[in-house]
């Protein structure tokens, strides 16, 4: 039986995403310039990123936040996200919690 969609479970629309992230090859991304390695969301105050990357731990993941670009690296990969704006480096932040990177830096005004 199908769940109307007033009674969706969110998590599942959240593990629905995830795998639809993975399905793009995101947890694997091994050049720079890969065309679509993980999620970058652009908020109006922030700029997020969320990668698929089982297997790590948080020490092996690398991130560096620059004026116009976000780098992340690991012993199997690399990744270089071009911006469309300016963020401050200084107010990254990174959690790594069951094999998904999540970044969040604030646009610089």
């Amino acid at each position: 039986m199908r769940a109307s969609a007033g009674d969706r479970d969110p998590l599942e629309d959240i593990l629905g995403e995830m795998a639809r992230v993975a399905q793009r090859g995101a947890g694997r991304a091994t050049a720079e310039g890969d065309p679509d390695p993980g999620e970058l969301i652009e908020g109006t105050e922030e700029v997020s990123f969320v990668l698929m990357a089982p297997g790590h731990s948080r020490l092996d993941i690398d991130v560096k936040a620059e004026d116009d670009r976000l780098r992340v690296e690991s012993y199997d990969f690399k990744i270089v996200k071009l911006l469309r704006c300016v963020v401050d480096p200084s107010t990254a932040k990174t959690t790594y919690v069951n094999g998904v990177l999540s970044v969040r830096v604030a646009k610089r005004v």
